[in-house]
């Protein structure tokens, strides 16, 4: 049996989107930033997709492209891989705080000996000392792996609860908005994702960039009759 790989590939435009589309790729999770959209899928080497889907993550580039290969797809290799090396890693950006360090370390060990549950408890802890201190990007450091977590587990509404609370302190807030819309509108609750698909394109409406542009096709694909209070004009 050969490896599986769990990718995300960033900054991608509607072209290349397709020609992953194309390849009948199943994405797992498409999020969307000032930069274009990021998209996260898997596929294992004895796949008969894999050969085509090789090709063009070669084409786009390792810069854009993160492949984790792994023996099994586990939560368990994930945080070995992924989420302990990379949270040490981030340190830089955030800036050191021990709290956060232990939860996102301790979590992990928890979750790769199967203790999910406790891990997700050992981050709501720190989650609250952070919103506490105002510690913006732990927050959101903190809510993006507890999401990890949930999804995991299965447990949509704490998902969408890790979301709802890093939105206020995430750093392209309409972006945020509209990748939270999309939650909602996966887990059943359209009204929900329609007040927050409507709020994320109230404020795109304000700026003339392409992705702002991007933004508002993205939205109106979704949801064509969103109609914007008259607040954000």
């Amino acid at each position: 049996m050969g490896l599986f790989h769990h990718i995300v590939v960033i900054s991608l435009n509607e072209e290349e989107k397709r020609a992953f589309v194309e390849a009948v790729v199943e994405f797992k999770l498409i999020t969307k930033a000032s930069g274009g959209e990021s998209i996260t899928f898997e596929i294992g080497e004895d796949d008969p997709r894999w050969n085509k889907v090789e090709a063009l993550l070669r084409s786009l580039g390792v810069h854009r492209v993160r492949d984790t290969p792994m023996s099994v797809p586990t939560l368990r290799e994930y945080v070995s891989q992924v989420i302990r090396p990379g949270a040490e890693k981030a340190e830089e950006l955030r800036g050191r705080w021990e709290p956060g360090r232990e939860a996102t370390l301790k979590s992990g060990e928890l979750a790769r000996a199967g203790k999910t549950l406790e891990a997700l408890g050992v981050l709501d802890l720190a989650l609250r000392q952070a919103i506490a201190e105002k510690r913006d990007m732990w927050i959101t450091s903190l809510c993006d792996l507890g999401r990890a977590f949930a999804h995991y587990l299965g447990d949509e509404e704490r998902e969408i609860e890790y979301a709802e609370q890093a939105l206020p302190f995430a750093s392209d807030y309409r972006f945020a908005a509209y990748n939270l819309a999309l939650l909602l509108l996966k887990y059943g609750h359209p009204d929900r994702a329609m007040h927050y698909a409507t709020e994320a394109y109230g404020l795109s409406i304000a700026n003339e960039t392409e992705p702002d542009h991007d933004l508002r096709a993205a939205i109106l694909r979704e949801w064509p009759n969103i109609s914007v209070p008259t607040k954000f004009f």
